[in-house]
């Protein structure tokens, strides 16, 4: 059996890791190809194109990042034809994959897609266009199949993946030793972004909050876990310039989770991931001020970060576009750090904001449910 996979970010190559790897326990001939990072490579996937050469930040910028774009989608919708494969399996990315499930589904083969394009926050009219292009939708929040359902979707939810995942106890006491131990300052949790294009923007803010933070006369442990994607010597290169006391971490992101007190959280993924680990937080965002503005006119919900849109309220402040100062960087931690109160507060609305998203597990059970989908 033949299974084409794309995911164009990050978060995407992590689920598709995992989903290929629980496909392979279950279809052990499978031939998987596609466009994916380290991880769906070392699950077996057969990459024509790495997930980089798809990652661009922002709906202005985007347009420079067009023609090679449509190159690549060009060249896929090329390898349905020559590897006429029994299924697609798409994560994410909207802008291409719903592109290249329409070319699919033009071929008569099967489009699954996992983790929705995000029609509640903005561009709904998409809708209508998943539904026609799309087989199988397998969703990460619960309140999505009911939308997928009303128009006609076979959707599905089956827990979010970032439930229950943890680093082990001897990766968090290594972590713990190299900061220095139990004993010091609280630890606080840097995490700028995944994208190059985020680090530059967003880091040089946080940097320079940290330093009136220090200024104000609070201590921190500032540990920044570096994506690895991105260029750590780089990243070290920017904090050492800065003149903060900011350690740079790779590797580290969940052991972090499990030491961090407080966190400085680019709107995305590690958002989730740091509610989920209960961690009191600050959102942070920044891009061109054109895309934010299109973003801003078409958005369907009031708010950026995943945790506030689930609760429906603002559980975590978030700090947006011209709002993301080094003064307001100190300010929004300071008036955490310096307010036990408000940090369990914040750890409430969390967990009530989290509650939904299902148990452990939700990668095999996605898997096992595609599987069954490609044998029927």
């Amino acid at each position: 059996m033949k299974l084409m996979m794309v995911a164009g970010e990050l978060s995407g190559d992590t689920h598709g890791g995992a989903l290929l790897a629980g496909l392979k326990t279950r279809l052990p001939e499978l031939d998987a190809f596609g466009i994916g990072g380290p991880r769906m490579r070392a699950a077996g996937l057969r990459a024509l194109h790495d997930l980089a050469e798809l990652q661009v930040h922002g709906l202005l910028e985007i347009l420079a990042h067009l023609p090679r774009l449509y190159r690549i989608l060009w060249q896929m919708e090329a390898a349905l034809d020559r590897e006429r494969p029994d299924a697609v399996l798409l994560i994410d990315y909207p802008g291409f994959n719903l592109k290249l499930a329409a070319a699919a589904k033009a071929r008569g083969i099967r489009v699954v897609y996992y983790s929705s394009p995000q029609i509640w926050a903005w561009r709904g009219g998409r809708l209508k266009t998943i539904a026609k292009v799309v087989d199988k939708m397998i969703v990460l929040f619960p309140f999505e199949r009911d939308i997928y359902e009303r128009a006609g979707l076979n959707a599905e939810f089956l827990g979010h993946p970032l439930v229950g995942e943890r680093a082990t106890t001897e990766e968090v006491a290594a972590l713990q030793t190299r900061l220095g131990g139990a004993e010091g300052p609280p630890i606080v949790a840097i995490m700028p972004g995944s994208r190059p294009s985020e680090i530059k923007r967003i880091l040089p803010i946080l940097l320079a909050g940290i330093r009136l933070i220090e200024q104000a006369g609070w201590r921190g442990r500032w540990v920044l876990p570096v994506a690895p994607n991105l260029d750590a010597a780089a990243v070290r290169r920017e904090v050492a310039s800065a003149g903060v006391p900011v350690r740079v971490e790779e590797r580290a992101f969940l052991p972090l989770l499990r030491l961090a007190r407080l966190a400085l959280v680019a709107s995305g993924t590690a958002t989730l991931q740091v509610a989920l680990a209960g961690i009191p937080f600050v959102v942070v965002y920044r891009v061109a001020p054109l895309s934010y503005g299109i973003a801003r006119r078409f958005a369907y919900v009031k708010h950026f970060a995943i945790v506030n849109i689930l609760a429906g309220r603002e559980v975590v402040p978030e700090l947006l576009q011209e709002e993301l100062t080094p003064e307001r960087v100190r300010d929004a931690m300071l008036a955490l750090a310096r307010q036990p109160e408000r940090q369990a507060e914040l750890r409430r609305g969390l967990l009530e904001a989290t509650a939904a998203l299902g148990s452990p597990g939700a990668y095999e059970r996605a898997a096992a449910r595609i599987a069954e989908y490609l044998n029927a």
